[in-house]
């Protein structure tokens, strides 16, 4: 991550929970990488039935399917 790269933001949210609800995103995990992320989110097991979402350092809104989607394509590498 370069120094005015934001970093990646891994939160778990009940799965009830809609990604654009008006309140705020709960405490994260941050990243370098999207890839760091991912690992991460696909191989530790959240509490209470949540659901890993991403924020890259763009912005963009990574959901569970396609987190999922990044592990298949990192791991069929």
């Amino acid at each position: 991550m370069t120094p005015d790269q934001d970093p990646v933001r891994l939160q778990y949210w009940p799965s009830s929970r809609a990604v654009d609800a008006p309140d705020a995103w709960p405490d994260s995990y941050e990243f370098d990488s999207v890839e760091d992320a991912v690992a991460f989110a696909m191989t530790q097991s959240p509490a209470d039935r949540e659901v890993a979402w991403l924020r890259t350092g763009e912005g963009n809104i990574l959901k569970l399917p396609q987190i999922r989607r990044l592990w298949e394509l990192r791991s069929d590498a």
